[in-house]
């Protein structure tokens, strides 16, 4: 589909070129073009990037994660489902504080948290962003005082 529409893109560009060679093109037909430019190529590059996401998933394993996390006073082993385990992923990489809620209580993620295991990849939980997959119930930000 991405491909389509860099056609598109590329078409509508030669098109307007060869508008603007002509001393006697349309202003509207000009302006019209050169306004659904922008749009195309970013429709272009935005499938293009949901295609990689695509691809992405399809090679990953969505297996549960065994991982153990220590928030500084408690250390607790965990296994988590695939989702659950990205969150937690994304929360580390960003350094965020947060709880996550597990079946034996809830831990805190934070700068002193250390979490021990294989996290899902980066480039996976990314794409599982860019898709619009990755909810996190179990995960909650804390606010930080001010």
């Amino acid at each position: 589909m991405s491909v389509l529409y860099l056609l598109l893109t590329v078409a509508f560009a030669g098109v307007l070129l060869a508008l603007l060679a002509r001393p006697a093109a349309r202003a509207g037909l000009v302006w019209g073009l050169a306004a659904l430019l922008p749009l195309l190529a970013a429709m272009t590059a935005a499938l293009g990037a949901q295609a990689r996401a695509a691809r992405t998933l399809a090679a990953s394993s969505t297996a549960p994660v065994t991982l153990t996390i220590s928030d500084g006073i408690f250390k607790r082993t965990v296994t988590l489902a695939f989702g659950d385990a990205a969150c937690v992923e994304r929360a580390v990489r960003l350094r965020s504080e947060a709880i996550l809620t597990t079946s034996g209580g809830p831990l805190r993620l934070g700068a002193v948290s250390r979490v021990e295991g294989v996290l899902p990849p980066q480039a996976v939980v990314e794409a599982l962003t860019l898709r619009g997959e990755l909810n996190c119930p179990n995960l909650r930000a804390v606010q930080q005082p001010k």
